[in-house]
């Protein structure tokens, strides 16, 4: 399975991600906002971000800008997963190659795993085409 990194400043959002994800045997690691996020991508090397938009000290658009930035996280698989995200930062997000948007409100558990399992699926297809 696939190691997901959770970053969202919601304590119950990270827990209920953890919970369930890590039932059906993700590996998951977690960060409150995107500068701890940016911390745990330099030591966990996930397979995949889960991001929330709208967070303190630095949001989820500037974590992706910086991740895009950077050539071992410029494919990346992220899914943005977020409740007060405004037009222009989910165009723009979109613009930087996200895999799928839920808003927080409308989404189900099974739906994000199947996300995170075809994310997953494209980064290895990408992998073993080099």
């Amino acid at each position: 399975m696939a190691h997901v990194l959770v970053v969202d400043d919601e304590g119950d959002s990270r827990e209920l991600l953890e919970r369930y994800l890590g039932r059906i045997g993700h590996r998951l690691s977690s960060a409150a906002n995107g500068r701890d996020g940016l911390q745990r991508l330099l030591s966990d090397r996930p397979d995949v971000v889960v991001l929330d938009i709208r967070m303190p000290e630095m949001d989820g658009v500037g974590l992706l800008e910086v991740m895009r930035s950077y050539l071992r996280w410029h494919n990346l698989p992220v899914i943005i997963l977020s409740a007060h995200a405004t037009p222009e930062q989910l165009q723009r997000v979109q613009a930087m190659g996200v895999i799928r948007v839920f808003h927080k409100a409308h989404f189900d558990l099974p739906e994000l795993a199947a996300a995170i399992d075809d994310a997953t699926g494209m980064l290895a297809d990408t992998l073993t085409r080099r």
